[in-house]
């Protein structure tokens, strides 16, 4: 007990003294205090996503027996959704191994209080919140009951809706809103931070499976895909119901592919494509809270140096090593703590300005906020920083000799050689590490330049584009095209400043849904295949730019009593007709195999993203789809997206373009506008971000490097100021002091340089997923960053060594 209160005595002696020494030197507790603030700061705030993405468990009850079902050929290629009879079917069988749960999603239209919006609209079974454990804010979920044809259709609201629509109304419960144009009554309000818990799912309203005219045909075994989730029951093996899914499974698949049902950990299916770009963000942050730390211990060092008589006085006068290691590690705690302080504040406004961006790239992304686990996980980071920082300057300050620190020539004894030993390895260990950040940021700005100068087949200039959305159900007895969609064209041709218009259920890099479709067997291919199909109105390839290899494209000639025409692209000619001339070709496509004639090729352009690779695709002419085809209900019926070719600014068109469209046709739901320069970014968000993010990080390794460097060179010319007094008196002149000075920089950068190198070719193949246009192993990017370093590092270098070149002969010996 004695020990212990004296313990706690000597801490809070340790503590005062350690204060009294900071306010002797503020500055040097001003820059040691940002310095680590900045480590800190980035590395809570990437710790913040990452433990709230890849570890913070799933809002949901016992999220570690939930999983997503995924059924998967031989080949590892996963399907897009489970049919409705076939999860019926896998409900029947595994009550009691587990529950099942499901939802689609759709576009749709809700007239709320605050107007006519597009909205994504989620059919789900009944007990999927039930399964999830979530429960409304206010209100209740789904009966059991609710999915009967003989029951009032009724719908939740999302949060984010209610607030945006319905302005936060508790009354809300019991009203009766339009979606689309069922009449459904409002039944409850879900939590602010739940989401369905699948990557492409984004809900807004919910409405029972069963009981959705977003599903026309549930019966359909060839409807609309559901996304499956399934709860285990205490004590099941995942084994044990993937064996039971497979059974059924079985007896609806009618392929000779082999096909497979796996069980997968949700936590882990909704986090598998984002772990790696965490995982090199984290290394990438890591980096600058390890050159921040030897940063500071260089600084601490230099420190020690400085108060060798105070150190020497104290071991003199009694004080043990133990008691004075004690002393210089509360010093560094006391720093560290000041810079966690700050370095919250730091990472509030790290994830403050990155909210959006990480909201559209990351799952679960409303999860990230600080809270009290972060809160611990800083007390010991800041714990580590401290030890990280400052063990090495406490044992060599414990350790320095008594008798050298009370001379006055101490400066050239070996206590300062060892202090100079380790501070340059400190040094070089940044520059090593400054080097792997910074060629990573080149390779991700040779990224950003490809893709920046990717030919994209399309143009990007004074192009508007826009989604629109029919409330389903209101064209059941006409036929949308003529009825809603051409109308709509042709008003918005009319208006001033627009020079022409073109509707497309896709438009390059700007879709939000995809459609693909069977073609079958033809004379050029061995067996049916899938391949991209649209929409398009006639004149789509004018306003966007894209250029006819050959033939036509459709025409105001393409009626819905004229032969069914198609256009194709090249990589559809070649991987499906054979290549050569396709003109005048056939083929059938779609459920019932409806034949069309190929009259035009368009050259391959990027519909994805960037850097994919155009995939087959053909385009039918929306008029000559009718309401009988099958494709009718899924691409045309309710979901089109608009292009415009403009001659004025964006922003002075948008306005007007809303007026014009509600004017037509006031039940149409109007997306937000973008430009088509606007889709290019965001096609590129990953990169982008990546590159921010990397480059922010390998610019701040730069600075502290190089502020490092020039505060170790500083401190040296100090030390040797006797030194190169005695070398400028007997003769040496201003050029040979600078090259000395120059020489000692540029070796420790040259070490640092040919480490640096050695920790980049492994480093940098964390970026691969990111890269476009240049490899991991880029030897112009690994030889560049280097090189720009060395030259940076020489002019920090330079200011030292002018000043040491300046010294005065005379005084500099009269001061020693």
């Amino acid at each position: 007990m004695i020990r212990i209160v004296a313990s706690i005595g000597n801490f809070r002696e340790d503590l005062r003294f350690a204060a009294r020494q900071f306010r002797r030197a503020p500055a040097y507790a001003v820059f040691t205090v940002l310095v680590l603030a900045l480590g800190i700061g980035t590395v809570t705030a990437m710790f913040t996503i990452s433990y709230s993405v890849l570890l913070r468990p799933l809002p949901f009850r016992a999220d570690r027996h939930l999983f997503k079902v995924v059924e998967s050929t031989a080949k590892g290629d996963e399907g897009f959704g489970v049919s409705y009879p076939e999860i019926t079917q896998w409900q029947q069988a595994t009550g009691d191994l587990a529950d099942v749960g499901f939802a689609w999603s759709s576009v749709n239209i809700i007239n709320a209080p605050a107007g006519a919006e597009m909205i994504s609209s989620v059919a789900a079974s009944p007990n999927l919140f039930t399964l999830l454990g979530v429960e409304p804010v206010i209100g209740r979920s789904f009966l059991p009951n609710e999915a009967n044809s003989d029951h009032l259709n009724v719908v939740l609201l999302s949060y984010d809706i209610w607030q945006r629509s319905f302005a936060g109304d508790r009354n809300v419960l019991g009203k009766t809103v339009h979606i689309g144009t069922t009449l459904c009554t409002i039944i409850g309000v879900m939590p602010k931070q739940f989401r369905y818990p699948l990557d492409d799912i984004r809900a807004e309203v919910w409405v029972p499976s069963e009981r959705s005219t977003l599903v026309p045909r549930p019966d359909d075994p060839y409807g609309s895909p559901w996304g499956p989730i399934v709860r285990l029951h205490p004590g099941v093996r995942p084994q044990a119901l993937e064996s039971v899914l497979a059974g059924v499974h079985s007896q609806f698949v009618k392929s000779d592919i082999p096909n497979r049902v796996r069980l997968l950990h949700l936590h882990d299916q909704l986090v598998r494509e984002v772990r790696p770009a965490l995982l090199a963000l984290e290394i990438a942050v890591g980096i600058v809270w390890l050159i921040a730390c030897s940063n500071v211990a260089g600084l601490l060092l230099a420190r020690v140096a400085a108060r060798r008589t105070e150190i020497a006085v104290r071991s003199a006068l009694g004080a043990s090593r133990r008691r004075m290691v004690a002393q210089f590690l509360t010093e560094s705690l006391l720093l560290s703590i000041a810079a966690a302080v700050s370095g919250l504040g730091i990472a509030a406004l790290i994830l403050r300005i990155f909210r959006h961006m990480l909201a559209a790239m990351l799952p679960m992304a409303q999860n990230i906020h600080l809270d009290w686990s972060i809160f611990a996980g800083l007390v010991v980071l800041t714990l580590l920083t401290a030890l990280t920082f400052g063990t090495v300057p406490a044992l060599l300050a414990a350790w320095a000799g008594t008798e050298a620190g009370l001379r006055n020539s101490g400066r050239s004894q070996t206590g300062d050689r060892r202090h100079n030993r380790a501070r340059a390895v400190l040094l070089v260990s940044e520059v090593a590490l400054s080097i792997a950040l910074l060629t990573g940021a080149g390779l991700m700005m040779r990224t950003m330049y490809a893709l920046r100068h990717v030919p994209l087949g399309f143009r990007t200039d004074h192009l508007l584009v826009t989604s629109l959305t029919a409330p389903g159900g209101l064209y059941n007895d006409q036929n949308i095209g003529a009825k809603a969609w051409q109308p709509l064209l042709d008003a918005v041709r009319q208006l001033p400043g627009v020079r022409d218009a073109a509707l497309s259920t896709v438009m390059p890099l700007k879709h939000p849904v995809e459609w693909q479709t069977i073609v079958y067997k033809t004379n050029w291919t061995e067996g049916d295949v899938d391949a991209v199909v649209r929409a398009a109105s006639p004149g789509l390839m004018e306003v966007l730019g894209i250029r006819m290899h050959s033939g036509r494209f459709f025409n105001l000639d393409d009626t819905p009593t004229s032969i069914p025409v198609a256009v194709v692209n090249r990589v559809f000619v070649d991987r499906y007709l054979g290549g050569g001339d396709a003109l005048g070709k056939q083929f059938r496509y779609g459920r019932k195999a409806a034949t069309v004639t190929v009259v035009g090729v368009i050259d391959d352009i990027h519909q994805d993203t960037l850097t994919d690779a155009s995939r087959p695709e053909f385009y039918l002419c929306t008029p000559q789809i009718a309401r009988d085809n099958p494709l009718y209900l899924a691409i045309v019926s309710k979901y089109m997206e608009l292009a415009i070719r403009i001659e004025v600014a964006p922003g002075a068109m948008v306005a007007q373009l809303r007026r014009q469209i509600a004017e037509v046709n006031p039940h149409l739901a109007i997306g937000e506008f973008s430009t088509m320069s606007e889709a290019v970014e965001d096609s590129i968000g990953a990169q982008k971000l990546a590159a921010g993010v990397v480059g922010v990080f390998g610019g701040l390794a730069l600075l502290i490097t190089l502020a490092g460097l020039y505060g170790l060179l500083s401190y040296m010319v100090e030390q040797r100021t006797r030194e190169i007094g005695i070398r400028m008196a007997l003769g040496a002149d201003r050029v040979a002091v600078i090259s000395m000075v120059m020489r000692q920089a540029l070796l420790l950068m040259a070490l640092g340089a040919a480490a640096g190198v050695c920790i980049a070719f492994w480093s940098n193949h964390l970026l691969h997923a990111f890269l476009y246009g240049v490899t991991a192993s880029d030897p112009w990017t690994i030889a560049l960053a280097p090189l720009g370093l060395v030259l940076c590092g020489l002019a920090a270098a330079a200011v030292p060594a002018r000043r040491a070149a300046s010294l005065n002969p005379v005084e500099a010996l009269r001061a020693e």
